[in-house]
C-alpha cells in the first residue's frame, strides 16, 4: 500500500511540475483553469500605462478611474469614472485663467490662438462619455483586436491590435506596438 501512495505522490509531483511551467502569455503565472475569454470578460480598471513615461493611475485616483468593460458578446466600452473632476473643472474661472496666461510672456503666443468658451463646457459629461468597441481574439489568442464605434458612419472601424502579455484572473497587460511607439497598458479587476 505504501508503494502505491508513494507512486501516486511522485506522479502528482511530475504532473504538477509539467503543468506549472505551461503558460500562454509572456507574463502569466502558469496554467489557467478558465478560458482566455472567461478571464477577460468583466470590468477592468486601468492601473498603469507605460510608454515613454510611466503613468500610474493611482496617482490620479482622486479624480477618478479609467474603466474598460469587456462583455461576453465581444462588445465593450471604455469610460472615465469621474470622482468629481468634472465639477472641479466646471467651477474654474476660465476667463480669469486665460487672462493670466495671456499676460505671461511664455504663453502669450499660444494663448492668443485659443478661443474656446471653457466656462460653457460640461466637463462632467465629457469625462463620463463612453467609447464603445468590439473586441476579438486572433486565431492563436495572442492578440486582442479592437474595433471602435464611429458615430459619424454608425459603424465599427478597426482601430488596433494589442498583444496580450498577461491575462490572469485579476490582472491583464496588453501591448500596442508599431514602428515608432510602444505602449503597455496594465489593468486590474
Amino acid at each position: 500500500m505504501k508503494k502505491y501512495v508513494c507512486l501516486i505522490g511522485i506522479i502528482a509531483l511530475i504532473i504538477t511540475s509539467i503543468f506549472s511551467s505551461c503558460k500562454k502569455y509572456e507574463e502569466d503565472y502558469g496554467i489557467m483553469w478558465k478560458s482566455p475569454k472567461g478571464r477577460l470578460v468583466g470590468t477592468w480598471k486601468v492601473s498603469q500605462i507605460d510608454s515613454d513615461t510611466t503613468i500610474k493611475m493611482s496617482d490620479y485616483a482622486m479624480f477618478g478611474e479609467l474603466q474598460v468593460i469587456f462583455e461576453k458578446d465581444e462588445t465593450g466600452s471604455m469610460k472615465f469614472k469621474d470622482n468629481g473632476l468634472g465639477e472641479m473643472l466646471a467651477n474654474i474661472n476660465w476667463e480669469e485663467m486665460m487672462a493670466e496666461i495671456e499676460n505671461d510672456s511664455t504663453y502669450a503666443e499660444y494663448a492668443g490662438e485659443v478661443n474656446v468658451a471653457m466656462g460653457n463646457m460640461d466637463f462632467a459629461a465629457i469625462l463620463s462619455t463612453e467609447t464603445k468597441f468590439k473586441w476579438a481574439f486572433d486565431d492563436k489568442k495572442e492578440y486582442l483586436k479592437f474595433d471602435l464605434y464611429d458615430q459619424e458612419s454608425g459603424k465599427y472601424v478597426h482601430a488596433t491590435d494589442m498583444k496580450i502579455l498577461s491575462l490572469c484572473k485579476s490582472d491583464c497587460k496588453l501591448r500596442y506596438e508599431d514602428d515608432s511607439t510602444r505602449m503597455d497598458v496594465s489593468m486590474r479587476k
